[in-house]
This record gives C-alpha cells, structure tokens and sequence, in this order.
C-alpha cells in the first residue's frame, strides 16, 4: 500500500509543478514579448542607417507582410525603398501610408520626396501643401525649394533654400541643388558662389 500511496503523491506534485511551470512560462513570454519589441525598434533603426538598402527592403517587406497593422514597418519599408532607389515602388507604400489613419506631417513630407524623385511634380506639391507650416524641418523645405524652382519661382526657391541651409548641419546637398537653380537661371557667378 506504501508504494502507491508514494506514486500517487508523486505524480500529484508532477502535475502541479506542471501547472506552475506553465503559468511560469506565459510570465516569461509576455516579458520578453515586451523585450522583443525594444529590440526590434532598434534593429528597425539599424536597418534605415547602416544596413544595404536591398536588405533593408527584404527585412522591411518581410516584417511588414507579417505583421500588416504596424504602420511604423510600412515607413521603414517606404524608406528603404527610397533608400535602394526604387523611388516607384516607394511611392506605391507611401500612398498606403497616408491613406491610413496614423498619417503624420512626415508622412506626406517622405511621399512628396518619393513622388519628386519619380517626376511627380503636381502630387508632391498637393502633399507639401497639406502640411502646416508649423511643421518646420530641413526635408520638407528642401523638396518645397525643389518644387519652386519646377514651377521656376525662383524667389520663393531662394527663400526655402535659405530655410533649408539653416536647418541643416550638412548643408552641402542644398546648396549643390540651389547652385544648379541659379545656373538654370543664367545666374553664373551665384552658382559659382554656392558650389563653392
């Protein structure tokens, strides 16, 4: 009778510390559930600035079909395929983008640049128009400097240029497309100045 009554505790405390162990584990998951989604913000960030555009575009296109409700992956996507100079399809997930719900000023900001860089001059203006002019920052007055010399309003261009330059601690890529704006304009020895 000894031996049963052992098998029977034994197996009793078996199935108990099953149950501990279980509910132990949904603990741990939820946890790292938390942890995951730390990491994975930092390795969405490590793929926009250090890693191969191309792969970028594999890692964000894959993440993205998996988990179609996080919009912060269809940025990341948007912007790695801007970033692998596949400025058509990157218009295609900009579109969803600010379609959605969660638009934001940069939204429209990184789909006007997508569309400039596709030739879609009239849409990326419509865009740059719907964001207030409180949103101030060194890529929106880029592209709106770059739409005002596509309409040749040159003042206007100067203007945002001259915002641009002032947002920026790099400010050599402005004022290489504001050089090229003044010799579009015949204006040689302004753009001699900003080359230089």
């Amino acid at each position: 009778m000894r031996p049963v009554t052992r098998i029977t505790a034994v197996i009793g405390v078996g199935l108990a510390l099953t149950g501990c162990d279980q509910s132990g584990n949904a603990d741990v998951e939820r946890a790292l559930d938390g942890v995951n989604v730390i990491d994975e913000t930092n390795l969405n960030d490590i793929m926009l600035t250090v890693a191969d555009p191309d792969e970028a575009v594999a890692y964000f296109r894959r993440a993205s079909m998996e988990q179609p409700d996080r919009i912060d992956l269809r940025r990341g996507l948007g912007q790695s395929l801007v970033q692998a100079r596949r400025a058509t399809e990157a218009v295609l997930v900009w579109r969803d983008v600010v379609d959605s719900d969660e638009v934001s000023d940069q939204d429209r900001v990184d789909y006007a640049d997508a569309l400039i860089r596709t030739s879609e001059w009239d849409t990326a203006e419509a865009q740059l128009d719907m964001v207030p002019p409180t949103f101030e920052t060194y890529e929106r007055y880029r592209l709106e400097a770059m739409v005002a010399d596509s309409n040749r309003e040159w003042d206007r261009a100067d203007s945002f240029y001259e915002t641009a330059v002032g947002l920026t601690m790099r400010p050599a890529g402005v004022l290489n497309n504001w050089g090229y704006s003044n010799l579009t304009r015949g204006d040689f020895e302004a753009a001699e100045r900003l080359f230089t």
